[in-house]
């Protein structure tokens, strides 16, 4: 693979953002962001980094597929390009008034950046807490496996106890048994 080429997971890993969401771009905005098959491996060129960067900012801002393609492009919609084809040609087209999507607003560089640390940072954020709410949840059953044990033990520890002493008593009754016995004569055991 050359230098300048890129994977969907080193693309996340550039970007700070979860991978799938990464895939999920690449599938939807395929048209704009050409890449190259090496075997079933998707690979992207440098300058297309920076395209899902954009890509993912618009998205992030609640913009739609038709309002992002044309930003990242730079122009018109295939389709404005069209209707104006059709009037420089003299056919009249009929359009419905559209609802204006607000353009977005054009950041710098620095805070694209900021954005994307933040993003980042959230995503760590919310795997620390996956994470340390799943070893809770093992401590947690660990404790009561290990308390549990514990009282499993304490039982036979008491129900030991209870034989040793039974044991005890039968020690001393055979011990009085036997001095009372060597104290009578022969003949009368």
């Amino acid at each position: 693979m050359a230098e300048n080429t890129k994977k969907i997971a080193e693309i996340a890993v550039i970007l700070g953002i979860d991978e799938q969401t990464c895939r999920t771009i690449a599938k939807e905005y395929d048209e704009i962001l050409p890449c190259k098959k090496i075997g079933k491996v998707s690979v992207y060129e440098d300058n297309t980094v920076d395209r899902f960067r954009k890509i993912a900012d618009l998205q992030a801002q609640g913009l739609p597929k038709e309002v992002i393609i044309p930003a990242i492009r730079g122009g018109k919609s295939l389709q404005e390009r069209a209707i104006e084809d059709m009037k420089k040609m003299g056919v009249d087209i009929q359009t419905e008034p559209k609802n204006e999507v607000p353009k977005p607003i054009p950041r710098s560089e620095t805070e694209e950046e900021l954005i994307l640390a933040v993003r980042s940072a959230e995503t760590s954020i919310s795997t620390m807490e996956h994470r340390l709410s799943a070893f809770r949840e093992r401590s947690e059953a660990d404790t009561t496996a290990i308390l549990d044990a514990v009282s499993s033990v304490s039982a036979e520890v008491a129900e030991l106890k209870t034989q040793v002493h039974t044991l005890w008593d039968q020690i001393a009754a055979l011990e009085e048994y036997l001095r009372a016995s060597q104290n009578r004569s022969f003949w009368k055991r």
